[in-house]
């Protein structure tokens, strides 16, 4: 009988079977090679960014989609991403409403379900952005602390649930501990909680797990049931700077929250998405090599013998055992920059992964300040 495969076998694996992905045409050039970059300096491993930055598909599609900068295109192409995203979700188009950014589409979720106050339960600690709006308009934020290995309390956050409560927020992977909850647990959860409040899923990093057990919450949407699931082009897609993000929800969910959008989507986002979303060999290399940096850094964790949690994002939280302030200080001397406090963890590090001759860097400035 064969032995099971540790933790870091499966990572190697996994890693290698990406990194052998070719591809016939455009793509083809994006597969296994990344765009030519220098070092970046200080290197930034802070804001979970896709380190490579966007393809050269989606380079040269916005390149191209200079041409129509001048002119108002950018409806039609909202209606054309609306369509491209509608088939790849297994929805209609009149369930995808489209923000610049997810920020946007969890401000304006906020705006419609907290405007008039009211409550959230949210995992905690977890993305803000849709807390905090929801707190700057009167609304109550009722923070459910993870528990000891970082995953989520789900019987504390059933418990949290009143009825003042109108949403639920829920990061799935996690930001900032990158903690991914499979659907054996989180479905049930959404089930039972959709009757009473919205139940709304970030799934920004969707496409960094590789976790078997994971599936998104579209599939719920699809039912028909009271939940909103959010995607971004800013992390494995690299469009950050572009912004462009999208929300699945029921139609009439939609019809509420696309009125609220404040502006529009600009057309070099658009064209650069949708040429994006074609070129998989990008995405999969983009995988592969965040494993391989998740590796790494695993590897001195475990040789300093920091805790940290397994994560499925394109960051590790871990504990470094001093202030962050005092570490991110430290690693900035070293020409590194790390994540912001995400109190009560003071003593914790949420890493944003970045390219080998980064990693190594960052893993002999780690030992220097540990030391």
């Amino acid at each position: 009988m064969s032995e099971p495969l540790t933790r870091r076998d499966w990572l190697r694996r996994s890693g290698a079977l990406l990194g052998g992905a070719t591809l016939v045409g455009p793509g083809a050039l994006t597969a296994t090679t990344p765009s030519p970059r220098r070092s970046r300096s200080p290197i930034r491993m802070m804001y979970n960014e896709n380190p490579y930055g966007p393809s050269r598909t989606a380079r040269m599609t916005m390149t191209k989609a200079f041409e129509e900068s001048s002119l108002y295109n950018h409806f039609g192409a909202s209606v054309e991403m609306k369509e491209i995203l509608a088939k790849k979700e297994g929805v209609s188009p009149e369930e995808i409403v489209l923000g610049s950014g997810s920020r946007e589409i969890l401000n304006v979720a906020a705006l419609h379900y907290l405007g008039d106050g009211g409550e959230i339960v949210a995992n905690y600690p977890g993305y803000e952005t849709l807390n905090t709006y929801a707190e700057n308009l009167g609304a109550k934020v009722n923070r459910v602390r993870v528990k000891d290995d970082m995953s989520p309390d789900f019987p504390a956050l059933r418990k949290a649930v009143n009825e003042n409560t109108k949403l639920i927020n829920f990061c799935n992977p996690n930001n900032p501990t990158g903690v991914a909850v499979g659907a054996k647990t989180l479905e049930p959860f959404c089930r039972a909680m959709e009757s009473k409040c919205l139940v709304f899923v970030d799934e920004a990093y969707n496409e960094y797990v590789m976790d078997k057990g994971y599936r998104s919450m579209v599939n719920l949407v699809k039912e028909g049931l009271n939940v909103m699931v959010t995607r971004t082009f800013s992390k494995i897609h690299a469009l950050a700077g572009i912004r462009l993000g999208y929300g699945v929800a029921m139609p009439v969910i939609v019809s509420k929250l696309e009125p609220l959008i404040t502006g529009t989507v600009n057309i070099l986002g658009l064209r650069a998405a949708m040429a994006s979303l074609k070129d998989e060999g990008f995405q999969e290399m983009s995988r592969s090599k965040n494993l391989t940096a998740k590796e790494m850094v695993y590897e001195v964790l475990e040789q300093t013998g920091k805790e940290y949690a397994v994560s499925e994002g394109n960051f590790i939280f871990f504990r470094t055992g001093i202030s962050i302030k005092e570490f991110q200080a430290k690693m900035e001397k070293k020409g590194i920059l790390v994540g912001r406090p995400f109190p009560p963890f003071d003593k914790w590090c949420r890493l944003s992964m970045a390219k080998p001759n980064e990693m190594r860097k960052f893993a002999s400035s780690f030992k220097e300040v540990m030391a």
